[in-house]
């Protein structure tokens, strides 16, 4: 026990090392000053039963400054009033275009076919993927396609601030950037000689030619996850990106409430681990032995498991407060909370793969995706 201990504390170190170099290379979006931007930017976004965000969030798209951008609304399947409201922006602004889907063809997630069936109306040279219920701020975009021209990319993706209206909620967000740290190391991206990539679906820029390049969403038709293996084809494919932060220019609501963030989390969990069970164990087991454990083991445990284990607490506060601090506008207080939210992260995956393992695939805004064709499709888009 005290060297398995002694290994994950060597370990954590060599994260925070990594943390503190990687979040220095990240633009924050709020320092940028905006530039005129020439070429005209399709803003895409899909909006499926989004009546109650959907007005804010073209409205915020229509007050943008500096550029020359058309809006591309794409009610996907919607019951409630969504493509109402998208058709009377739509009369009421030239630059706002209403496209209606009322069925999803097969071998296609819903998001992923409304985002293609959006940029068979884009005619920009710059093409912004973007969710329904994102708030911008008026510079945001102008920001990000000055980031693009300066650094003479191919895609820039910007991670928002996420709002949340309970501790727990916020908790869960803040312990989930930091696993989603370690293990994808996002700041990587920003390195043209490293392979992995980065997307995040608030804000996906790409140039044209990239997007077509990459075989756009038909490349990743059945990727749940769709954003990051967005991103991950990007650099794969050869493309420079750059993933910038914009905490103070893009906002959402990751998940009104405790129970549609469970929900949320069967969609991804699953494809997140590459739909392996020996990973999904591995990962349980990881997130308990490193981050519940050392938490009991100071107060029943001998004196140099004790401190050993004191030792990867502090570590791991130290991580975490990095995290919190670069990726969220969250108080730093949250990082005492870390090993409730390790419990709740491990129900959360627990649950969601269960559920997906026993449905035989994934239920997601209406619509059910079979595992076995979940599969097929990611192996397929991985090796492309």
């Amino acid at each position: 026990m005290f060297w398995l201990y002694v290994v994950l504390a060597v370990f954590w170190a060599v994260i925070l090392i990594d943390y503190m170099i990687g979040f220095r290379s990240i633009t924050k979006l709020e320092k940028v000053e905006s530039e005129r931007i020439g070429e005209r930017i399709s803003v895409i976004l899909a909006a499926k039963d989004e009546e109650k965000d959907i007005a804010a969030t073209i409205q915020s798209l229509l007050a943008q400054r500096n550029v020359d951008c058309e809006i591309i609304a794409v009610n996907d399947r919607s019951n409630d009033k969504t493509g109402d409201i998208i058709q009377k922006l739509a009369d009421e602004h030239t630059n706002v275009t209403g496209v209606d889907i009322s069925t999803l063809p097969e071998g296609w997630l819903g998001k992923n076919h409304a985002l293609h069936q959006g940029f068979q109306h884009a005619t920009g040279r710059y093409i912004l993927f973007t969710d329904a219920d994102i708030q911008f701020t008026q510079d945001a975009i102008a920001k990000a396609c000055t980031v693009m021209e300066r650094e003479s990319v191919d895609h820039i993706t910007a991670a928002p601030e996420l709002h949340a209206k309970t501790f727990w909620l916020s908790g869960l967000i803040s312990f989930f950037l930091l696993g989603f740290g370690y293990l994808k190391r996002p700041w990587a991206a920003n390195k043209d000689q490293a392979k992995s990539g980065m997307g995040i679906g608030a804000f996906n820029l790409l140039s044209r030619d990239c997007y077509e390049k990459i075989g756009g969403h038909e490349a990743i038709r059945l990727r749940p996850d769709d954003d990051l293996e967005l991103g991950n084809r990007v650099k794969r494919l050869g493309f420079k990106q750059r993933l910038v932060t914009a905490l103070y220019d893009l906002s959402v609501e990751w998940y009104p409430s405790l129970p549609s963030a469970l929900r949320g989390f069967e969609k991804n969990a699953f494809a997140g681990l590459n739909y392996s069970v020996l990973l999904a164990f591995t990962a349980v087991l990881g997130v308990f032995l490193s981050q519940v454990v050392p938490f009991l083991l100071i107060f029943i445990s001998p004196l140099e498991i004790q401190i050993i284990s004191a030792l990867n607490i502090v570590l791991l506060f130290c991580l975490y407060a990095l995290t919190i601090h670069n990726l969220t506008r969250f108080s730093l207080w949250y990082i005492f909370g870390l090993p409730l939210f390790a419990m709740l992260f491990i129900y959360m995956l627990i649950r969601a793969l269960v559920l997906t393992w026993v449905r035989g695939g994934i239920e997601w805004r209406g619509s059910r995706y079979s595992l076995k064709e979940l599969k097929r499709h990611s192996k397929n888009s991985e090796e492309d």
